[in-house]
């Protein structure tokens, strides 16, 4: 007997169909799903009140159930405060507003029992974000579950966001500093600036430039200074001055990334309103050269820009910035320099004056015309670039010469040895920095010899003048240091300062010839070398580079013999034995800063120096091995900062040698400095350089390059304590027909008349 089963009916098919779809779901393995590597996707983990570590699920899909139950639930969650079904979590396809097309999810309490609770707070209903915890039931409850949703940004989402925090953080920060700050000091009304000139002394305390007097002017209105002057300065010294508020990232950045690859401070990236708060605030912004001065001069700067208008602040720079000399605004200048009011300035002339700002006392049209062009064409240029001019109104400009009030020029030309001036700046700025160095009110002493540099610059041109017209040389470079201390006593850096102010004795690099021996002998004492000690005459090739014998002797040389007669071969020979590190290291002990190539042509002088390091080395041999960096500058003393103005001795010393050098480096052994000696008086009583003799104990080399290009002679007077170094040749490097000798004579000539 057969039965026929009763057809389902829908309602139960419906069911059926129902959980067959739920049993499927609730089988999902998430521990089998595999994942890309490094791939970043959402996850729901669920942590358990029995076990530390959580389950980990992987939100691959749209949507999921979380509860107790297993058959209904894609996370099973295990613990009696769940209901079966207690929360879903579901994907919104919108997105979120910075990322339209990254999904995020949300969670939703599907009517549980316990409910779903974020802190204390129940919910029905979230949006989860990276990091969100929420209970699966009261957080009172000890046993209760809670998952957490992980989906972190993208990193470099995380690095702005964190970035973003840091520099808000770090902006407060400076923010309460800077109000901090600005409560020490008062900007309204501005303080009168207290002007003076940089006054440099020689030894007797006489000064070498005398002191401008004309009357400080100053004008009552921006366009008083004509159509030029501000644009030029703008264009010049600080091109987005109208965009910032006292400090400019840009031009900080871009002269930090300079400096960085320069590996010195070449650029400040000041800008107008910092200059201006530097003259102003001297007391308060400091002199060092430190962070602490340039944040002082921002805090100063901000604060000029939070009280003052733009207009008012660059007039007020027009004003009072420094020119050199006893210059102070451009009204002073303009009148000194043109005998004309500012205002009536061409573009020409305007241009100038704001090219020489860098350094007002080297670049002015009298001292170096050349250079007042250059930099007159310079600002020229940025102006046109920054549309502040026509094409038509800067070629006629750059086209025009740039004349001169003759007072002015009779005025500076009356300058006592103008190379050892400008070398002082030069120094200066190195001491101060550039910034600093070019605001004035500074009294700089010196220990240069008056009588003494007369006598430099005299026997140096009668020398170029007689010997050079014979011998085809036109230049030279005459320096002279105290052996005790290495300060400069006389500098002489060519013939005619009106003709070029190019100083040969800093700015040239030359080939040192045979001056250079000093350095291979030195090497081979300090390694216990006696200089008795003999070396063969014979030619021989060192680093694939083939050398001739003696030139003036045979056999076996000793040190003695080959230093006085200078004989390459020998000077090679001792050089070799102990290495060409170690003469390159006392070098760089002994002062030579320029760059030295460890090849053998370096014993013979291929790599160049400058004049003033080379003596510095033999100042030091001198001195008995106690270094001394030659150097111009004795103090620096502050002239706005005087308990007597008529008494320098009471002005706040802002920089003095013997203070920052209070211990002096031995380079030599006492010993050796005076074996050494030995050697170079040989040179000079029975070798190349006995035209230097004088018959006071003096030590000295000579030195040729190939084709007698260069003329040296470098010695010293032992108990006088005198250095003197001489070049003489062309700037060209044309040839001459001269030889060491004539240094040498030059040497003995000055060296005679100079002698103590």
């Amino acid at each position: 007997m057969s039965t026929t089963k009763p057809p389902q009916k829908p309602q139960t098919l419906l069911n059926t169909i129902t959980q067959v779809v739920q049993t499927l779901h609730a089988k999902v393995n998430f521990s089998r799903l595999i994942l890309k590597p490094n791939a970043k996707v959402p996850e729901l983990r669920v942590h358990h009140a029995d076990t530390d570590k959580p389950d980990v699920y992987p939100l691959l899909g749209d949507r999921y159930v979380v509860g107790r139950s297993s058959r209904t639930c894609d996370i099973v969650v295990r613990n009696p405060l769940v209901s079966q079904i207690h929360v879903s979590v579901v994907r919104d396809a919108k997105g979120t507003k910075l990322f339209p097309n990254r999904s995020k999810f949300i969670i939703q309490d599907e009517d549980s029992t316990n409910g779903l609770y974020l802190g204390r707070r129940r919910v029905k209903v979230l949006p989860l974000r990276h990091g969100d915890s929420l209970t699966l039931g009261p957080p009172e409850l000890a046993s209760v579950p809670h998952v957490e949703y992980n989906d972190p940004p993208p990193w470099y989402i995380q690095t702005l966001r964190y970035g973003f925090y840091g520099f808000c953080g770090m902006s407060a920060a400076v923010g309460m500093v800077v109000l901090f700050e600005w409560q020490k000091f008062e900007v309204d009304p501005l303080p009168e600036t207290v002007t003076g000139p940089v006054i440099i002394h020689a030894a007797d305390g006489r000064p070498l430039r005398e002191a401008n007097t004309v009357a400080h002017l100053e004008t009552n209105r921006l366009a008083d200074f004509g159509p030029y002057l501000p644009k030029a300065v703008i264009a010049s010294e600080d091109s987005r001055f109208y965009w910032h508020l006292g400090i400019d990232p840009l031009g900080t950045l871009r002269a930090l990334l300079t400096n960085v690859r320069g590996g010195e401070i070449r650029e400040g990236g000041s800008t107008l309103s910092q200059q201006l708060a530097r003259s102003l605030y001297r007391d308060y912004v400091g002199t060092e050269d430190s962070a602490g001065r340039k944040f002082r001069e921002a805090v100063v700067a901000l604060k000029l820009e939070a009280v003052y208008g733009k207009n008012k602040l660059l007039k007020t720079y027009l004003n009072r910035v420094y020119l050199g000399i006893n210059l102070y605004g451009f009204e002073d200048a303009a009148r000194f320099y043109f005998n004309k009011s500012a205002k009536d300035l061409t573009l020409s002339e305007a241009t100038t004056l704001v090219g020489i700002l860098p350094a007002p006392n080297s670049f002015n049209p009298i001292q170096n015309y050349q250079l007042a062009v250059e930099y007159r064409d310079r600002v020229i240029s940025r102006m046109l670039e920054m549309g502040m001019v026509s094409e038509a109104e800067a070629d006629r400009a750059r086209r025009s010469r740039i004349e001169i009030n003759p007072k002015a020029q009779e005025f500076l030309e009356s300058t006592i040895s103008p190379y050892f001036y400008d070398y002082v700046f030069v120094e200066l700025e190195k001491l101060l920095g550039v910034q600093l160095a070019r605001e004035g009110n500074f009294i700089v002493e010196t220990a240069l010899d008056i009588p003494m540099q007369t006598i430099a610059e005299t026997a140096l041109k009668r020398s170029i003048q007689t010997t050079g017209a014979t011998n085809r040389f036109s230049q030279g470079g005459l320096v002279t240091l105290d052996s005790n201390t290495g300060e400069i006593l006389a500098m002489a850096g060519g013939a005619d300062y009106k003709e070029s102010q190019f100083n040969r004795v800093t700015q040239a690099q030359r080939q040192p010839g045979s001056t250079f021996k000093l350095f291979s002998y030195l090497a081979a004492l300090i390694q216990g070398i006696p200089p008795g000690q003999t070396y063969s005459c014979e030619p021989f090739t060192w680093q694939g580079q083939s050398y001739q014998g003696c030139e003036r002797s045979g056999g076996d040389v000793d040190m003695y013999r080959g230093l006085a007669l200078s004989e390459n071969i020998i000077a090679l020979r001792v050089a070799q034995d102990v290495g060409l590190d170690r003469v390159i290291d006392i070098a760089k002990r002994l002062g030579i800063d320029s760059k030295l190539d460890p090849v053998p042509g370096l014993v013979l002088g291929q790599s160049e120096v400058n004049l003033l390091e080379l003596t510095g080395a033999y100042s030091t041999v001198a001195n008995e091995g106690l270094h001394h960096s030659p150097h111009g500058i004795r103090r620096i003393l502050d002239s706005s900062d005087c308990t007597d103005i008529n008494d320098i001795n009471t002005c706040r010393v802002i920089y003095a040698y013997d203070r920052e050098n209070p211990t002096v480096p031995s380079v030599l052994s006492p010993a050796i400095a005076e074996t050494m000696t030995t050697l170079l008086q040989g040179v000079i009583r029975r070798g190349t350089g006995q035209s230097a003799y004088i018959g006071l104990g003096e030590a000295g080399k000579t030195g040729t390059t190939n084709d007698y290009v260069d003329l040296w002679f470098v010695g010293y007077l032992p108990d006088s304590k005198l250095t003197t170094g001489i070049w003489l040749g062309n700037d060209d490097n044309s040839p001459t027909n001269g030889t060491s000798g004539n240094a040498a004579q030059l040497w003995r000539d000055y060296m005679s008349q100079i002698a103590r």
